[in-house]
C-alpha cells in the first residue's frame, strides 16, 4: 500500500471536513441550498422597493438590483465567515481524536465552504438581473477578484480571532453576532458613500468592508467613483486582521482543545 504524502492526507481531511459540513448545514432542509439565495434576494427585493419609491433606478452608474447584489451579498458573506467561525471547533469536537484532523481546519473549511457559496449566488443574482433585463457588465474583473478575495481574508482574520474567543470564554461572545448586526448600516450595503454628508463619510470611511464593496462596485461601472475607498487602507486592515487572527489562534489552539 502506498503512503499518502502530507499534501495528500490535508486535502482528504478537507474534502470530508467539507462533505461534513453539506450534509449538517444542507442535508436536514429540503430548501437549504435554496436559503442561502433566498436570504439576500428578500433584502435586495425590500430596499429595491424603498429606492423604486422614490424613483431612482441608479446609483453611481449600476442598475440598482446590481448595486444592491454587490452590496448586501458581500456583506452577508463577512457575516457569515465570523458567525460559523465562532462555532468551528465546538461543532467537530469529536473528530479531533483523529490525529489528521487539526483544530485549524475546521476554520479553514467554514471559511472556503462560504467563499464558494457566496461567489456563487452573488453570480447568480447578478445573472437573473441580466435576464430580466438589466445592465450588468463586469469591467474589470481583476478589480473584483482583488476586492473579493481581500474581503475574503479579511473576514477569516477575524473570524479566526472571534472564533478562538467564543471557543475559550463562550459566555461574553454571545455577544459577537449582536455586534455584527449593526455593521450592515455603516458598511454601504444598500447605500454608497460617495452620497453621504463628508461629516458621515470621515466616519464611515474607516470601515474596511465598506472599502471591499465599494471596489467591488466600481468593477460593474466604468466611471465609479472610488476617491473615498482604496486597495491600499483595505489591504492593511486585512493583513492586521489575518495577523491578529493567525498569532491569535497559535497561541490558544492547545487550550481550546481542552475546553
Amino acid at each position: 500500500m502506498l503512503q499518502r504524502s502530507p499534501l495528500q492526507i490535508q486535502l482528504a481531511v478537507i474534502n470530508a471536513l467539507l462533505t461534513r459540513e453539506l450534509r449538517t448545514r444542507f442535508g436536514a432542509y429540503r430548501l437549504g441550498y435554496l436559503w442561502v439565495i433566498l436570504q439576500p434576494l428578500l433584502q435586495i427585493l425590500i430596499f429595491y422597493a424603498i429606492y423604486a419609491f422614490g424613483d431612482r433606478t441608479l446609483i453611481g452608474g449600476l442598475a440598482l438590483p446590481v448595486f444592491l447584489a454587490t452590496g448586501i451579498a458581500p456583506f452577508l458573506y463577512f457575516k457569515k465567515v465570523v458567525s460559523q467561525s465562532l462555532s468551528a471547533v465546538s461543532a467537530n469536537r469529536n473528530l479531533f481524536i483523529y490525529r489528521q484532523v487539526r483544530v485549524f481546519d475546521a476554520f479553514l473549511v467554514r471559511f472556503l465552504l462560504e467563499m464558494v457559496i457566496t461567489f456563487v449566488v452573488l453570480l447568480i443574482l447578478l445573472s437573473g438581473a441580466w435576464w430580466l433585463g438589466f445592465e450588468v457588465q463586469l469591467i474589470n474583473s481583476l478589480t473584483f477578484l482583488k476586492a473579493y478575495l481581500l474581503l475574503s481574508f479579511l473576514s477569516f482574520g477575524l473570524g479566526l480571532m472571534f472564533g478562538v474567543f467564543n471557543t475559550l470564554y463562550p459566555e461574553p461572545g454571545k455577544f459577537i453576532p449582536t455586534v455584527l448586526q449593526p455593521l450592515m448600516f455603516v458598511s454601504g450595503t444598500f447605500f454608497s458613500i460617495n452620497d453621504m454628508p463628508s461629516a458621515a463619510q470621515d466616519i464611515l470611511a474607516w470601515n474596511p468592508i465598506l472599502h471591499a464593496i465599494e471596489l467591488m462596485r466600481s468593477a460593474f461601472s466604468q466611471g465609479y467613483d472610488v476617491s473615498l475607498v482604496s486597495f491600499e487602507y483595505l489591504g492593511i486592515c486585512t493583513l492586521i486582521a489575518m495577523t491578529l487572527g493567525m498569532l491569535t489562534f497559535r497561541a490558544k489552539w492547545r487550550e481550546m482543545l481542552k475546553k
